[in-house]
């Protein structure tokens, strides 16, 4: 029989206890509108600074993150678990760290993002004219095009990208649990038609066959929801929807990311197009083309390893 000692049980019902009053709908609510006003002043001090000044301040932010250690554990995990055979442990800590002075300047870039400038955009971001053309001629097949991305370096610009180059696009979000952050993310994203991925896929196909643009990321856990598929070796959970919109509607995929310069400026880089060829069953063919995705983001973290959202938690496990 197992007997609780007396501060194993203080200790347990204090943190029941504590875990309670983070979750009543309460405390959640006034936490939340925290949240909300912190991001509001943000976005209104970001919208005065200079570009190089929210760079600066994202990179201190993110430096706080990574001294605090929150999600340390995890981030490290996942190195270990994708390159741990190829970089030393000296080396994986020094791309951990950099992960988060990413992720922090990433952060703060997007809240001044819509305020800025057609030439202040273009300043700070840079494209091969050879990659537009090919853009505009996927779309000169008439079938739509599916811009697919990953949490990599600042993948808010995309968005942007394409609405100041002129492209019809409708980017896929899911709307955030905190109600009042989604009303900033909303407006911060407003420069294209959103689709709630919660409600409102069906229009996804829809707006492909009027050859629009479909905006994505592909590297999130997709659960129960997807298929098992290898990525960096080991079988992680994807979703299935970038494939089997493009077999749909006929139209390409373009896998395509930002990447942070050394001078931090983000460049505009296609790492394949992918064509809705139909080889197999549906199955097979939204399993082969997911395989292909995923290798391509493979080859993009290879060589920009600090660049990538690693403190999530794309592998099952202790991660």
């Amino acid at each position: 029989m197992h007997f609780t000692t007396g501060w194993q049980a203080d200790g347990m019902s204090e943190q029941s206890l504590l875990r309670r009053i983070r979750k009543h709908p309460v405390i959640t609510k006034v936490r939340r509108y925290c949240v909300y006003l912190f991001s509001l002043a943000s976005c209104i001090v970001m919208e005065r600074l200079p570009w190089p000044a929210v760079v600066r301040v994202g990179r201190f932010f993110g430096w706080l993150a990574w001294t605090s250690g929150v999600w340390r554990k995890r981030t490290l995990a996942n190195l270990r678990l994708a390159l741990g055979g190829e970089k030393s442990e000296a080396e994986l800590l020094r791309i951990a760290r950099r992960v988060y002075e990413n992720f922090g300047i990433t952060s703060f870039e997007f809240l001044m993002l819509p305020t800025l400038t057609d030439e202040e955009f273009w300043r700070v971001c840079a494209y091969d004219q050879a990659d537009i053309a090919h853009m505009h001629n996927m779309l000169a097949r008439g079938k739509g095009v599916i811009f697919a991305s990953a949490h990599m370096a600042n993948w808010e610009m995309l968005a942007e990208f394409g609405a100041r180059h002129g492209f019809d696009m409708s980017i896929l979000y899911k709307p955030n649990s905190n109600p009042y952050m989604d009303r900033i993310w909303r407006r911060l994203r407003g420069h294209n038609h959103l689709i709630d991925i919660t409600r409102d896929l069906s229009t996804v196909v829809h707006r492909l066959r009027h050859n629009r643009v479909i905006c994505l990321l592909f590297d999130e856990n997709a659960r129960d929801a997807g298929i098992e598929l290898p990525f960096f070796g080991r079988p992680v959970s994807t979703y299935k929807g970038p494939a089997y919109f493009s077999l749909r509607s006929g139209c390409p995929i373009l896998c395509l990311y930002f990447v942070r310069e050394a001078d931090n400026r983000l460049r505009y880089v296609i790492e394949r197009t992918i064509y809705p060829e139909r080889k197999g069953t549906l199955e097979e063919d939204i399993e082969r083309i997911m395989r292909e995705m995923n290798q391509s983001l493979e080859i993009m973290l290879r060589k920009h390893p600090d660049q990538w959202y690693w403190f999530y938690k794309r592998w099952r496990g202790p991660s």
